[in-house]
């Protein structure tokens, strides 16, 4: 197919007149981006190499640190790691000025950053320069990452791990506080308890030596077979002293008149124990119950306490570490190569529009235009 000159397109003037420009300016134009380029390079040189120590690590769940959890008292099934509220927890932890400082005071960042720390801001200072290379992230898999820059490699991976143990330790004494004021309670309870039980007890000791009433078991079965084994007695002893009487045997009617006596006195006397015991033997029995109740709850609540204690002293902790913080061996930052990189694209550009305004400009005529 063959094309006609009026089918042809022309390229734009105003393009050709860029272009023809930038040809004409392309030695300053290059000459100032071989400029930039060198400066970035030496700046890039001169700027000092920072270090990444990082660590990572999981949240543990607080049923772990639970009394259900280490003793085994829970029917549940207990959760090992920690759902989105205790993540939360850890990097509100982490990002609070508890970690901050703790850092700072550990590692005595005013000499390492070069900050006074006598002025009125120097805390301020300090806090905003360490914070600027501190950062605490959750990976879309639920894994909390902490990484450190500094410039010296050790110091780096020493303070991810300290700020790390910081956090676990934090998080474990906000635990360990509801623990301790459970404890706190229950010994408040358990003293209140004993009280109760002494009371009780001397109570119960006073009614018993006021109703002669020891055990109540034993005594009441002690107390039926006498009173069984006294109307025996008198029924056979009434029986041969009206046999007696019949045959008018003198002697034997006295004897057994005494013994018929006697008999009837003790009846008598244990006709009054046993009205003494029926009174006494219902409050006896209903103090026994309540003491062995209390005695149950005391019981109960000293073995709850001792848990709570075992908890409040073990070694405990919440977050599970997955990657310890090494050494870094390769610096972070600065990235030189691309520094220099950017650095000479953007003096290219900045060049090459300030040769066209250049350009653009010499087509006025400002004097006239000042006027």
């Amino acid at each position: 197919m063959l094309y006609t000159t009026s089918d042809r397109r022309d390229p734009p003037t105003h393009l050709l007149g860029v272009l023809r420009t930038l040809w004409q300016w392309r030695k300053p134009i290059a000459l100032t981006t071989l400029a930039g380029a060198l400066l970035a390079i030496v700046i890039s040189l001169l700027l000092p190499a920072y270090y990444t120590g990082f660590t990572s690590f999981v949240a543990i769940s607080p049923e772990q640190v639970s009394i259900e959890s280490t003793f085994g008292t829970g029917g549940n099934r207990t959760q090992f790691y920690g759902t989105g509220d205790d993540i939360d927890r850890l990097l509100s932890i982490a990002e609070s000025n508890e970690v901050v400082h703790f850092i700072v005071d550990s590692f005595n960042l005013y000499r390492a950053y070069g900050i006074d720390s006598t002025t009125l801001k120097g805390p301020v200072k300090v806090a905003q320069k360490f914070q600027s290379f501190y950062d605490v992230e959750r990976s879309p898999r639920d894994i909390i990452e902490l990484s450190v820059e500094d410039r010296d490699p050790m110091r780096a991976a020493a303070m991810a791990t300290a700020a790390r143990r910081r956090i676990d330790a934090l998080n474990l004494a906000l635990i360990r506080a509801t623990h301790s004021r459970n404890a706190n309670g229950l010994a408040v309870e358990i003293q209140h308890s004993e009280q109760q039980l002494s009371e009780l007890n001397e109570r119960l000791s006073t009614l018993r030596r006021d109703s002669g009433v020891y055990n109540t078991e034993a005594q009441s079965e002690a107390l039926s077979i006498l009173s069984s084994q006294i109307d025996q007695q008198l029924a056979i002893t009434e029986a041969r002293l009206s046999a007696f009487r019949e045959r008018g045997v003198r002697d034997s009617i006295d004897r057994l008149s005494i013994n018929l006596l006697g008999l009837q006195r003790s009846r008598n006397s244990l006709d009054e124990q046993l009205v003494k015991y029926n009174g006494s033997v219902s409050q006896i029995e209903n103090l026994e119950e309540e003491r062995l109740q209390a005695n149950e709850a005391l019981t109960e609540n000293r073995l709850r306490l001792k848990q709570y204690q075992t908890i409040l002293s073990g070694d405990r902790r919440t977050l599970e570490v997955i990657e310890e913080a090494q050494v870094p061996l390769v610096k972070s930052s600065p990235i030189r190569w691309l520094i220099v990189s950017v650095a000479t694209v953007v003096t290219f550009l900045c060049a090459v529009v300030g040769v066209l305004l250049l350009e653009n400009g010499r087509r006025y005529d400002w004097a006239s235009i000042t006027r």
